[in-house]
């Protein structure tokens, strides 16, 4: 009976308030992620069309994931170290 009486005690308002304060925090670090799987995967793409265009091996894939990596690493950590959390 003590279980009910719990469960009448809930309050969904500042459950919502508390889950909407997390995601707000959350934000910067989510688009940072974001932004460095992009950069990663559509430069590696550019690199790979570039290399089936003019048929030059894996240097395009290498150039193109090696910038998608600085740019993705660059944007977290201008995130990271601008004090958002």
């Amino acid at each position: 009976m003590s279980d009910s009486e719990d469960v009448s005690k809930f309050d969904s308002a500042s459950s919502f308030t508390y889950l909407q304060k997390i995601v707000q925090k959350a934000g910067p670090a989510a688009s940072a992620s974001y932004t460095l799987l992009a950069s990663v995967l559509i430069l590696t793409l550019l690199g790979w069309y570039i290399d089936r265009s003019i048929d030059t091996s894996p240097i395009g894939l290498l150039i193109g994931l090696g910038f998608g990596l600085l740019t993705g690493f660059y944007h977290l950590a201008r995130v990271i170290w601008s004090g958002e959390k």
